[in-house]
């Protein structure tokens, strides 16, 4: 009997364990879902753990890594996530005894796997900031893979941006115009929501304003979104967290670690995504699950084949898939085309405001994004006119540099807490500096040798000398495609000399004034389109003297359009355009306009001011300024400018962040400040008019459901209006924004509770109509891996001029796209007056225009297929002069235009082209005068050829 029952134990132990392991350890939970598509990849960012220059070098040698795992495992699948990556590898590849780099066995490897479809790559560059990307820049993020694309041969459907979590609805049209048709990204959303659209409703289809949309599949989460599968689904339970060398289940699930098997933790993490879905009403019969980490291995992907085989050969109702991710939409696509639904909106996600920690150098990003277009159109004047090779690859050679700053970790910054190593953070910070600081000084460069170029005589040319040695002659570019009247501020030609005479191209006087450093400032009126204007400057030997003569006891600035007076504390209480009689400022807003806002961690706090505000009026010949000092403070110098025949006002801002309280005392790492501007508009149907690259949204009218709206980011005008009075607000340093009722102006009395931060409790509609422009979140302590907590003295290494911040206020009735958008541009790229040795025989002239008034040429360039060529020339004497050159227009204000386009030299065919200038769409057949028709909101690229 006793054999007979232990017998009878043994088959019922065995038994259990036998149908344990047969069929799973767990039921899971009724779902549409049947396959999970598992995406492997590796996400990588500049300078979050090394410097950038490390980083080029890491992934270099993580692409040699995945071509081996690849070439070992057929079943193996990989998505190398940016083609930058791809670039720093090529750049590696030169044999030694070799004086080329192309080590075309070892290239051929890769480019074979990629052709395969072992491996995907991605179109985009990079992962952005896209919301701060310069328009131009934004319409090349993929253009280095379509150099690849013609070098080797490869193709690509999908595009991956992870990290930063949300986009602008550009990447969507300009993505699609390439022939992206997917798009895949992993919003981060440890700061806030990206969209209340995933998981139920993805992928949609992400349509912009123009028409053009892309498939996308958003994964977002806050532990990174793109490591979903591994860290948050455990779909793989043997690799470890590549920050923490331990499983991602033992981390996130402390009191469960050691006590569960492999099955069951892949259990739980698959039970949870399935909720996840059910929850969020996902109807489809296939999710796809991003398989990916920082720095991550490819080897990993082994680990995760085993688990896969594992999973499959327990559970039938729900199977795990390695793929890559066109396998997944392509699915999607078969099944459910008729049910995918279209959103159109805006999400930008805000990481960018990450750049405001380093003021000064995001600053020369900005200004390089505007000025290295206006280089590029004015050299392709300069190929059409003078047959001058276009020099395309310094112009490549600054959008590299761009993108790789304006990449989602582009900034001087404090570092991860325990993350960066002190010495790699501190050289990340001065490459930044080195990066942005090249960048600009070479797009001077290119402007200053263009314009003097325009002025250089043709060996036809027969010019007489000047007789009169004390009149220079000045060339006035105009880098917009409109003709302008806009402010001009030059230097005498040598340091001896005073400025006693300007005149225009006609011979006319010209009012100017000068200030305390001798320079004159004038108004420069109608200078041609994306041309020039040639004035003369009159000198005589002495010291300019000072014509703004002081107004003592005057409390208001006035010109015949504006007024502007000013409260004793040095903020502005009045602007108002008499030529509608509209006051513009709201004197009853939280805060006075133009005051300085610290906001330490959430709360605010209070700026110093040691010594009262000392205000002076002074008035000129054509101008009135006025000046506010504070000295011995943070935010020493405020000036504000009115010009006689500008239809806006003018202010500048100067901080000194070394008479900033060191940051800190309230549990936060930065404090944060910012210029108030409450406008005088009503709250009642207040819209937000964000300026982006290629239009204006209407806020929160154009956001996705859910998307994060407690700021915005804008390119170079944000305006506010309530439908019958508007506010314009255009700005040059600065570029992002924070609404009113969702940050914290009121300093709590001592011992009040806290509260929770106002960016989570804001909401729309708006409390009145009040702006807060980030000046700077400044950060002096940084906690190193290494040392621990160090102290920071600046984020930006060797620039130690002013932090500057300058804007353009006006008022408006309706809202006016047209308007707002040329006084932004304007105001972004002024007016740029250079000396040159001869006038020019053309005392006037215009390159390139457009005959109506919502289209903007963007830029004008070489053909991107001249920018590489990659061969050993056998003609070196004769240097290849470009007659192919792309035409950019964009159709900004939401109407259909049939534009006329004007060019310096005659055309003898033109296409319209995608974005990439990579396919042909049609021939355009009217080419004289160039001819284009242009949907709303459309972005055209339009292939020229010249006699």
């Amino acid at each position: 009997m006793r054999k007979t029952i232990n017998l009878f134990l043994v088959f019922y132990v065995l038994g259990t364990l036998l149908s344990l392991d047969l069929f799973g350890q767990a039921k899971l939970p009724q779902s549409p879902i049947k396959t999970i598509y598992v995406i492997p990849s590796s996400h990588y960012d500049f300078g979050f753990v090394e410097p950038p220059s490390a980083i080029r070098e890491r992934a270099a040698r993580h692409i040699d890594e995945v071509i081996r795992v690849a070439e070992s495992d057929k079943d193996f699948r990989w998505t190398i996530e940016s083609v930058w990556q791809v670039n720093e590898w090529l750049k590696r590849q030169k044999k030694p005894q070799s004086v080329l780099p192309s080590d075309k066995e070892k290239i051929a490897r890769l480019i074979n796997l990629i052709k395969s479809g072992q491996i995907v790559l991605s179109t985009a560059w990079g992962s952005m900031h896209t919301d701060y990307l310069g328009a131009e820049e934004l319409n090349r993020l993929n253009y280095d893979f379509v150099n690849l694309q013609r070098q080797y041969g490869i193709t690509s459907e999908v595009a991956y941006m992870n990290d930063v979590p949300g986009h602008p609805m550009p990447i969507a049209s300009m993505l699609a115009s390439g022939g992206t048709k997917y798009l895949v990204t992993g919003a981060n959303t440890f700061i806030n929501n990206a969209t209340d659209l995933a998981p139920g409703k993805v992928p949609f289809y992400w349509e912009a304003p123009d028409g053009n949309k892309v498939l996308l599949c958003i994964s977002q989460g806050n532990r990174g979104a793109y490591v979903e599968a591994f860290t948050q689904y455990y779909l793989d339970p043997y690799s470890v967290d590549p920050y923490t060398d331990r499983k991602p289940f033992d981390m996130f699930n402390p009191e469960m670690a050691g006590k569960k098997s492999d099955i069951e933790m892949m259990e739980i993490g698959v039970t949870d995504l399935l909720n996840n879905y059910n929850k969020a009403g996902y109807k489809y019969d296939a999710v796809m699950a991003m398989y990916a980490h920082d720095f991550f291995e490819p080897e990993n992907v082994l680990n995760l084949e085993r688990a896969v085989k594992m999973w499959n050969s327990k559970h039938d109702e729900v199977k795990l898939k390695i793929a890559n991710s066109p396998e997944f939409f392509k699915h999607i696509e078969g099944k459910y085309a008729s049910q995918i639904p279209t959103y159109r909106g805006e999400w930008s996600g805000l990481w960018s405001e990450a750049k405001t920690s380093s003021p000064r150098i995001s600053a020369t990003g900005r200004y390089t994004h505007d000025h290295i277009a206006a280089a590029e159109t004015l050299w392709s004047a300069i190929g059409m006119i003078r047959r001058l090779p276009v020099p395309v690859g310094n112009f490549n050679e600054v959008y590299d540099s761009m993108f790789t700053f304006d990449e989602h970790s582009g900034a001087g910054n404090t570092g991860w807490p325990q993350l960066n190593s002190s010495e790699p953070l501190r050289q990340q910070n001065r490459e930044y500096v080195d990066i942005t600081s090249r960048a600009k000084n070479e797009t001077d460069e290119l402007l200053k040798t263009g314009i003097g170029i325009l002025a250089d005589p043709s060996r036809f040319e027969d010019r007489r000398p000047d007789v009169n040695a004390s009149t220079s002659p000045v060339l006035i570019y105009n880098g917009v495609s409109w003709q302008r009247t806009d402010v001009v501020k030059i230097s005498a030609p040598a340091s001896d000399r005073k400025i006693v005479a300007v005149r225009d191209a006609a011979g006319v006087n010209v009012p100017f004034d000068v200030d305390e450093s001798g320079d004159a400032i004038f108004v420069a009126k109608n200078i041609p389109a994306m041309g020039y204007a040639t004035y003369d400057v009159t000198t005589a030997a002495g010291k300019g003297a000072n014509t703004l003569q002081t107004m003592f006891g005057a409390a208001t600035a006035e010109n015949r359009q504006f007024a502007v007076s000013m409260n004793t504390d040095g903020t502005i209480r009045s602007i108002r355009d008499k030529t509608v009689n509209r006051e513009l400022v709201n004197p009853n807003g939280e805060r006075q306009f133009n005051d300085l806002l610290r906001v330490e961690g959430p709360d605010a706090s209070k700026v110093s001011y040691p010594v009262k505000p000392r205000i002076q009026i002074r008035k000129g010949i054509q101008m009135t300024e006025i000046t506010v000092q504070r000295d011995r403070s943070s935010f020493p110098l405020t000036r504000i400018a009115i010009y006689d025949g500008v239809d806006h006002v003018e202010l500048r801002n100067e901080l000194d962040p070394t008479k900033m309280p060191f940051p800190g005392g309230n549990n936060n790492w930065h404090d944060s400040y910012y210029f108030a501007f409450p406008f005088n508009v009503s709250k009642d149907g207040l819209k937000v008019m964000r300026g982006g690259q290629r239009y204006f949204d209407r806020l929160p009218d154009d956001y996705l459901p859910g998307a994060r709206k407690d700021s915005v980011s804008t390119q170079h005008l944000i305006g506010l209006t309530d439908g019958r009075s508007s506010a314009l607000l255009a700005h040059r340093q600065s570029f992002h924004w924070v609404y009113s009722g969702f940050i914290s102006t009121k300093v709590r009395p001592k011992d009040a509770p806290a509260e929770f931060p106002a960016m989570y409790t804001g909401k729309f509609p708006l409390p009145e109509a009040t702006l807060y422009s980030r000046a700077v979140r400044q950060g002096n302590q940084a906690d190193t891996h290494d040392l621990s907590i160090i102290n920071v003295p600046s984020v930006e290494p060797g620039r130690t001029d002013s932090m500057v911040f300058e804007y353009a206020i006006a008022g408006a009735g309706i809202f006016d796209p047209v308007r707002a958008w040329r006084m932004g541009s304007e105001f972004n790229l002024p007016l740029r007056a250079q000396y040159v040795g001869v006038a020019p025989v053309a005392r006037t002239r215009a390159f390139f225009s457009v005959d109506q008034p919502n289209v903007d040429i963007v830029t004008v360039k070489a053909l991107n297929e001249s920018a590489f060529r990659g061969e050993v020339t056998s003609a070196p004497l004769s240097p290849k002069v470009t007659k192919v050159f792309i035409v950019r227009l964009q159709e900004f204000a939401g109407r259909a235009a049939n534009v006329k386009v004007t060019l310096p030299a005659k055309v003898i065919g033109a296409s319209l082209m995608n974005i990439t200038e990579s396919v042909e769409l049609k021939k355009i057949s009217e080419i004289a005068p160039l001819t284009v028709s242009l949907r709303p909101y459309e972005c055209a690229t339009v292939r020229v050829e010249i006699e």
